[in-house]
């Protein structure tokens, strides 16, 4: 069967990194936030200490890999150029694309545009996250790093450490939302259902791709390889909806956040639909870890 060469080892490498790290940090993390509907997550990894140990060095592993894939982009692009990919930071046009491209596939997803957008290497879903994922990424990895190692001036000034608190817990709350939304786009979809293998084998099916990013097929590099027929799951219809409906109560849950000042967040009241929302989104994010784990062991299998 054909199939293209669609992410190289450094790429798929520091997608991997970055996800466990990202979904260990979260894991860890929105326990302390929530702290009563959570309690079991570090009781179960064996007490605050350990789980806090665990948090930090999810966090250095994010940081490593934050440099690591950052120094990769700007030596590629000195070296090689855009190669592929047709993200380009020197067109202003391109930065237009994101928010067009957007309307058009809504437009599209419910039958008002004749046809989706023709996207290259990456679509605009694609192109929003790897504009935004390093940036958010970079944002946790400060922040958390005030907060681990905290200067004498932050000493001395509490409501600047409760600024900091504040923009590392927001950006982790928006961080579940992307997580869930990208797993769910990219992975539970019925065409990708139950995992898309592309960042972990680096490949794509060619018919597969030739609907998904038809300008890209021109410049991409073909291979034979024995990778089983394209199959539509309908059950990823299934699997997608309960993904949304947890995200739905997981948006409830932060509706009830209260602010009490360096003590952290807590929820207004006590809820059973938070308590239902939070330790499914605690679920899904355990499940996303396996399944990265099954992916990346499934491509060394095969390689």
């Amino acid at each position: 069967m054909k199939e293209l060469i669609r992410f190289s080892t450094a790429q798929r490498s520091a997608h991997f990194l970055a996800s466990i790290a990202g979904l260990t940090l979260l894991i860890t993390g929105l326990p302390i936030t929530f702290s009563d509907q959570l309690r079991w997550v570090i009781d179960a990894m064996g007490g605050p200490v350990v789980s806090m140990l665990v948090h930090r060095i999810a966090g250095v592993i994010l940081a490593f890999t934050l440099a690591y894939f950052g120094t990769y982009f700007v030596v590629e692009r000195l070296t090689r150029g855009r190669g592929d990919s047709n993200i380009t930071f020197t067109n202003p046009k391109f930065f237009l694309t994101i928010p067009t491209d957007m309307i058009v596939d809504m437009l599209w997803t419910f039958n008002l545009a004749k046809e989706r957008p023709k996207s290259g290497k990456y679509d605009w879903i694609m192109v929003a996250d790897i504009l935004t994922v390093p940036t958010f990424c970079l944002v946790e990895v400060i922040t958390g790093a005030l907060l681990w190692f905290p200067f004498p001036v932050l000493s001395f000034n509490p409501g600047l450490v409760l600024l900091i608190r504040t923009v590392h817990v927001w950006v982790a709350v928006f961080a579940i939302f992307f997580v869930f939304a990208h797993a769910t786009i990219l992975h539970w979809t019925p065409g990708n259902y139950p995992i898309n293998m592309g960042i972990f084998n680096g490949l794509i099916q060619k018919h597969k791709a030739e609907g998904e990013f038809p300008e890209w097929i021109p410049v991409a590099t073909e291979v034979e390889t024995d990778a089983k027929p394209y199959k539509f799951h309908p059950i990823g219809y299934v699997v997608g909806t309960i993904s949304c409906g947890l995200m739905l109560l997981a948006a409830y849950s932060v509706y009830l956040l209260a602010n009490e000042g360096l003590a952290g967040f807590r929820l207004l009241q006590e809820s059973p639909i938070a308590f239902v929302g939070l330790n499914g989104v605690i679920g899904i994010l355990s499940v996303y870890v396996l399944f990265s784990l099954y992916g990346l062991s499934k491509a060394i299998s095969e390689s």
